[in-house]
């Protein structure tokens, strides 16, 4: 016999398994068990609350999938900015963060805003040229979702190569602590701050001689100053964690351990 391809409704379900519950239940009683057999509403109660309990695990799983879908679109939104900046796509780059976001690059100072992240951008050199090489690599990033899934932050390590041929090249290190936000579920770039580790001549290297902190363009000046205080390599500095150990939940590393990125009002 072909079987029916219609989905069983709710109250369908319902009343079959009332209806094997009573049958269960008088069978009992006829074989001389002492126990009553569950009445109608009892036996209600108890399905109302299997499947209260079924809609609660599905609601986990689809929520435990929504983060997971956030964590592979903010680690390919990180890997896509890399791209961008290392082939001088500046607009690009720029059009990766929300209305109000918010570059602070080394020590170049704080640019607040879509357009003023985009003047950011433009006013560094134009490419890819001939005889020029800028790459810009994200590595190790550590991924935290808030909870209610709308701000999340994301740690990374920077390495930079570049060059020019024939004229000088440069080796380049640092950290990323960067926030996102979701705007129409999308993500996007909230606050990018990246810290200098150190940037070297290749044919120096960070053993002979590390380039001071970065200091802002004269063309260009900063809507505010640096937010952190600091200075690269041979110095001893350790960018602030915005998370707690993962496993002893231990919040006494370097830095403030409530550290929730850094806008300022």
């Amino acid at each position: 016999m072909k079987q029916s391809t219609h989905p069983v409704r709710a109250s369908d379900r319902r009343r079959r398994v009332h209806g094997l519950v009573v049958l269960l239940g008088a069978a009992a009683v006829a074989a001389g068990c002492s126990d009553s057999p569950p009445d109608g509403e009892s036996a209600d109660a108890a399905l109302d609350a299997e499947i209260a309990e079924l809609e609660a695990a599905v609601a986990a799983a689809e929520l435990r999938l929504e983060r997971l879908r956030d964590v592979d679109e903010l680690q390919n939104l990180a890997s896509a900015y890399g791209h961008y900046v290392d082939k001088s796509q500046h607009d690009q780059v720029a059009d990766l963060f929300a209305d109000d976001g918010v570059v602070e690059i080394l020590g170049r100072g704080v640019f607040i805003g879509q357009d003023r992240v985009r003047e950011y951008m433009n006013n560094l050199p134009p490419g890819p040229t001939e005889g020029s090489l800028f790459n810009h690599m994200h590595l190790q990033p550590v991924v935290h979702v808030a909870e209610d899934g709308l701000t999340a932050h994301v740690r990374a390590r920077l390495f930079v190569m570049f060059g020019i041929e024939n004229v000088n090249a440069q080796w380049g290190s640092g950290i990323y602590e960067n926030v996102f936000v979701k705007e129409d579920d999308v993500w996007k770039l909230d606050y990018l701050h990246a810290y200098q580790t150190f940037y070297t001549d290749y044919e120096d290297g960070w053993a002979k001689e590390s380039s001071a902190i970065f200091a802002p363009y004269e063309r260009l000046p900063p809507d505010r100053p640096q937010s952190v205080e600091y200075d690269p390599y041979p110095a001893a500095f350790v960018p602030p964690f915005h998370y707690v150990n993962p496993v002893s939940g231990r919040s006494d590393h370097y830095g403030d351990p409530n550290w929730q990125g850094d806008r300022v009002p």
